[in-house]
């Protein structure tokens, strides 16, 4: 069976699923055989540990036999690195967002299309069970023509800013770290946004690090980006949306994402995860529990970039676009001038809705797998 060879660069935290994914054999179109990191420790705990080589990004990006990057640095790395491995040749998986500034995003998307590589960005949490799911009962017209729908989601980046200091810098905070599921989610389902109007707050910029043991103990930081915002979405289908986000609350997390349709109310699960359960609330009031159509229940990060790699076996698009990773994150700094400037902010980019993963209703009332896209994993 062909494969894709492939590279991890950063190996933080979130490297440990996507390289077990990798190398467990829950996704064999990818042949993980290599990591970088720039803390080397780090690096070689990871290759011993994976049974993999250590090497340096210009190791990587020298590789004649790695085809793929998989860019799982923090946000303000992702550009540079992204950059780097599509002028290298290779196609890109990058974790959530694309880039930082809208500027670098748009290069790298055009970079990919003028070097035709693929691109693709996280979450694929999109392309997992619920979601997929969720595609199906709305496509299916179970509750009706979709007219609005809501996505809220509240955390404590207190607690985690402390040993995650990003999250508190241009690039993350909560609206570009957990925006993407939301907005990901409901954009796999309903479509392109017009326009957005938004606003954003910093509450209490100034704070004081009360993690005993980190090196910044006891000293000021500084919050660079909201951590509460709230905004207007306007689908170009029609539906009108609101979107919640509070960094500043408590750290139980508090999720909510729900279509509301003509005969019904979709009511979902936290889109940061594969397998929430859904379900579907009809006139009756009761709340029925909605059996899964689509595999992918647990963590299975590294679906996105699998179902890439098999894209480009098979000389397809894949699912998790740049052209919908960048509208995305269009839409999350329209929120963000949005705020500033006091007024309505219209996106200028656009995206086609990704088909549904294979065994799913394709809206004629058949089914369809066929073995070109099926195989993407153990579903």
């Amino acid at each position: 069976m062909d494969k894709i060879k492939a590279a991890i660069v950063g190996c933080g935290s979130i490297s440990d699923i996507y390289m077990s994914n990798f190398t467990s054999g829950k996704f064999t179109v990818i042949e993980l055989i290599g990591c970088s990191d720039l803390d080397k420790d780090r690096m070689e705990e990871k290759a011993q540990k994976y049974n993999i080589k250590a090497m340096t990004f210009e190791e990587i990006c020298a590789d004649s036999e790695i085809e793929l990057v998989i860019n799982l640095t923090t946000p303000n790395a992702h550009y540079s690195i992204t950059k780097q491995s599509l002028l290298s040749g290779k196609h890109v998986w990058s974790e959530k967002m694309i880039a930082v500034n809208l500027e670098e995003g748009e290069e790298l998307v055009a970079l990919a299309n003028e070097k035709k590589l693929h691109l693709g960005v996280a979450p694929d949490t999109f392309l997992g069970a619920s979601i997929q799911t969720a595609k199906y009962v709305v496509d299916a017209g179970l509750i009706g023509e979709p007219i609005s729908c809501r996505a809220s989601v509240s955390r404590d980046y207190g607690a985690f800013g402390e040993f995650l200091p990003h999250l508190h810098k241009e690039g993350a905070g909560i609206g570009f770290d957990m925006g993407g599921y939301y907005l990901t989610a409901l954009a796999s389902i309903l479509g392109p946004v017009e326009s957005v109007y938004g606003y954003t707050s910093i509450h209490k910029p100034i704070r004081r690090n009360t993690r005993i043991g980190e090196s910044g103990f006891d000293q000021e930081y500084q919050i660079e980006v909201p951590n509460v915002l709230t905004a207007l979405l306007k689908y170009k289908n029609g539906v009108l949306g609101t979107l919640h986000m509070n960094s500043d609350s408590i750290l139980k997390e508090k999720t909510n994402l729900e279509i509301y349709g003509t005969d019904g109310i979709l009511i979902m699960g936290d889109p940061n995860l594969f397998g929430p359960e859904l379900y579907l609330q009809k006139e009756s009031g009761d709340e029925l529990l909605i059996p899964f159509t689509h595999g992918y229940q647990e963590n299975s990060r590294g679906l996105g970039a699998a179902e890439m790699a098999w894209a480009i076996l098979k000389g397809r698009e894949h699912r998790a676009s740049k052209e919908m990773a960048f509208h995305i994150f269009e839409m999350m700094h329209g929120i963000m001038i949005s705020s500033k400037e006091r007024k309505e902010y219209t996106l200028k980019s656009d995206f086609v809705i990704p088909d549904p993963l294979p065994g799913s209703y394709i809206g004629d009332g058949t089914w369809t797998r066929k073995e070109e896209s099926a195989l993407i994993g153990n579903s």
